[in-house]
């Protein structure tokens, strides 16, 4: 098992973008979705993946590098050991897919539809969430190094014995997340809405807002067994 990850400084730093070529730049892709496949410098569309009625992707192994992908529907494909470095998905879906033991290094979701994406044991590095739903997120045992949250939906997510280092949210929804034995260091968890969290005292040495009181609170008191009367 890896070391957890650990940070001198309480304050996080914000992920890396990605760095592209220009849009005019990428091709669209030669190949297509397919296990051990590769993507590199492309520019895809819905086009480029199959139609819903022929069933969901089997793209396990897949390497997708300095590409822009806008549109893609991959809701319930298998894409476990999946590789993205350097990529930007903007208005995909997502929904459903399982990519146990993933890298993702340098990737920016935008407008995505997440809910139920599985990314357990996984490693995000430099990752952005922006405007996406991605309610029951499986993140489960994964690590997770210089990421944002920005008005991003999160609810019920799981990150039970997740290693969390750099975390920003600003706007996002955590209601209901489950965090039990995981570690975070330099967490920023303002503007996040904490309600109903499983496993809060994980949260210790997380920065949150006044605001932010009395919803982690309540989930302290549950977690200790402690009755209100």
């Amino acid at each position: 098992m890896p070391p957890p990850l650990r940070r001198r400084s309480s304050t996080p730093r914000p992920p890396a973008g990605p760095t592209l070529p220009r849009r005019d730049q990428l091709a669209p892709p030669r190949s297509d979705l397919e296990p051990d496949g590769l993507w590199d410098g492309v520019l895809a569309t819905a086009e480029h993946a199959p139609a819903p009625e022929e069933g969901a992707v089997s793209m396990g192994g897949m390497e997708i590098r300095e590409s822009a992908l806008e549109g893609l529907r991959l809701s319930g494909a298998r894409a476990d050991g999946l590789r993205l470095t350097d990529a930007v998905f903007s208005g995909c879906d997502l929904s459903g897919l399982v990519a146990d033991g993933a890298s993702l290094t340098r990737v920016r979701f935008v407008g995505c539809r997440l809910t139920g994406l599985v990314l357990s044991d996984a490693r995000l590095t430099d990752v952005t969430f922006e405007d996406c739903h991605a309610d029951m997120i499986n993140l489960r045992m994964a690590r997770l190094q210089r990421v944002r949250l920005a008005a991003t939906r999160c609810r019920q997510a799981d990150l039970l014995e997740a290693q969390v280092a750099d975390l920003i949210t600003e706007g996002a929804d955590l209601r209901g997340a489950t965090v039990e034995r995981a570690t975070l260091a330099a967490a920023d968890l303002r503007g996040a809405d904490l309600e109903d969290l499983r496993g809060a005292s994980a949260l210790r040495g997380a920065l949150i807002s006044p605001e932010q009181v009395l919803g982690v609170g309540l989930a302290l008191i549950g977690e200790a067994g402690i009755r209100v009367e």
